[in-house]
């Protein structure tokens, strides 16, 4: 038996943003899975260039959030 009256689950402006995120972080990852060789200072290394990405980004997100000045 099931009551006419109950609302029906909706989608939310957000949850559609983080669909749409998430299929467009898949289709980078996609895109970008050949190998780079990556030098930095004695460190050498070969990466997938989505994840030599996803690192730079994390880098300058935590250089950009931590070095804020603060009033």
């Amino acid at each position: 038996m099931t009551m006419d009256n109950e609302p029906t689950p909706r989608i939310t402006g957000k949850q559609w943003a983080s669909i749409a995120l998430v299929a467009i972080a898949l289709v980078f990852i996609l895109q970008n899975l050949t190998y780079v060789r990556v030098e930095f200072f004695l460190f050498h290394t070969a990466a997938p260039l989505w994840l030599i990405l996803l690192i730079t980004l994390a880098a300058g997100y935590a250089i950009g959030r931590f070095s804020k000045r603060r009033n």
